[in-house]
């Protein structure tokens, strides 16, 4: 082959690859598990009917429901400065999980409520400080 022709196809190669990826980056397709909108509440009416999407907030405190015919459903209002929605969640809690604790959640909005299948919690910023401060390790008993 060419010089020529070899540059061609090396051109045309990477115009595809640059492309395919614009076109999975961009898409506004939300079929694709690996794309999920993080939105805030006062957005949550934008959403479409089966439409995946994670929300972040704090746990609205004395709001947490835990049933008592099944210890993984739990019902929490989740606010977000003035709005709130009710979150119905089965699943493992996290052990961070309590009132005032900020959290995400990933799910589907079905009618007036989210309904999460997923729950994370933040760690609580008195052990980031601790794992900032070198002078904090105890290196002598590893």
């Amino acid at each position: 082959m060419n010089k020529k022709k070899v540059t061609i196809a090396v051109s045309t190669l990477t115009l595809l690859a640059v492309v395919w990826i614009g076109f999975v980056t961009f898409s506004p397709n939300q079929e694709n598990p690996g794309m999920v909108r993080f939105l805030s509440l006062s957005e949550i009416q934008t959403v479409k009917e089966n439409e995946r999407i994670r929300l972040g907030g704090l746990v609205y405190p004395g709001s947490i429901l835990i049933s008592e015919k099944n210890q993984l459903e739990c019902n929490f209002q989740l606010k977000q400065g003035e709005h709130s929605i009710p979150v119905l969640f089965t699943g493992t809690r996290p052990d961070l999980f309590k009132d005032d604790a900020e959290v995400i959640v990933e799910g589907n909005y079905i009618d007036g409520a989210f309904v999460a299948d997923q729950l994370q919690t933040k760690c609580a910023s008195r052990f980031e400080g601790e794992l900032r401060n070198e002078a904090s390790y105890n290196t002598e008993s590893i």
